[in-house]
């Protein structure tokens, strides 16, 4: 069953415009009073647990982006290959690292990567530190896939690691717990952003991180390339969010700090990063 959903950042109903940016049955539309641009009619958590979970539609936009313009695929495949093989560029990485590494003097150190699929990523990045951090740094993580948490779970070593949805599975941690929490290509999938950040600020310890990698709404490429742009997931991207947005949400959320260079979000990315604090 879908759903119908108000204004992410307002949580209330408000007047909204319908933009002609998704094929039926999906509907994206804009509200006016804040701006952000939200799918109103997703399914449910059950169905994205299942029916659309990440590692099937992903599967499907692969196919139907190859087939639909097979050279333009293979050249962005190439390039993203290139990024992250030859050049070895992963922001949020690098963001994580950098963040781990200005905590000073840190007995234990508890990372959460929400959407967290197989656990992988966490292990990385903990791994590309100096060896003293490696004990020092537990990886925790929360994934809605019933497949990929299972996965996540049968290989941990360490750290918790749930099955749930991020707002409720945030909850299931104690407040005042995480050092750094990562939210890499997730918001956009998340119902709640809102109440979801507000439940990641309660258990983040007072000098603890929120980095946040989204599509940008305001990239050029977006504008250029209309509804056939790249960080468009129908109907499991739910949110698109701006600069403007994005840092609204996190604001309203409790955040103090938002950290976004002009590198962050560069218009000529289809991506865009920031760092939240309390």
């Amino acid at each position: 069953m879908n759903l119908k959903r108000v204004s992410p950042l307002l949580e209330k109903k408000s007047e909204t415009i319908k933009l002609d940016l998704a094929p039926e049955p999906w509907n994206i539309i804009k509200c006016v009073e804040t701006g952000i641009v939200f799918l109103e009619n997703p399914p449910g958590y059950e169905a994205l647990n299942e029916d659309f979970a990440w590692e099937k539609t992903y599967e499907t936009e692969v196919k139907k982006r190859k087939t639909a313009e097979p050279l333009r695929y293979k050249i962005s495949s190439l390039l993203k290959e290139f990024r992250l093989k030859v050049l070895k560029r992963n922001k949020v990485k690098e963001l994580a690292k950098r963040q781990i590494l200005s905590i000073k003097n840190p007995e234990q150190i508890q990372l959460l990567d929400v959407g967290c699929a197989d656990g992988k990523a966490l292990e990385i990045i903990i791994s590309e530190l100096p060896k003293r951090y490696h004990n020092k740094c537990v990886p925790n993580g929360i994934e809605i896939s019933a497949a990929l948490a299972n996965e996540a779970q049968q290989k941990a070593k360490r750290g918790t690691w749930i099955h749930n949805n991020a707002v409720d599975g945030m909850l299931e941690f104690q407040d005042d717990y995480f050092d750094l929490v990562i939210l890499s290509s997730f918001l956009e999938h998340e119902i709640e952003p809102l109440k979801l950040l507000k439940n990641t600020y309660g258990k983040l310890k007072s000098n603890g991180k929120v980095i946040i990698k989204v599509p940008n709404f305001d990239s050029w490429n977006r504008h250029l390339r209309k509804e056939k742009w790249c960080g468009f997931r129908h109907p499991d991207h739910v949110n698109y969010f701006t600069p403007a947005t994005l840092k609204a949400t996190a604001v309203k959320s409790g955040f103090s700090k938002f950290e976004m260079k002009l590198s962050d979000k560069q218009p000529l990315s289809d991506s865009m990063y920031a760092v939240l604090s309390k």
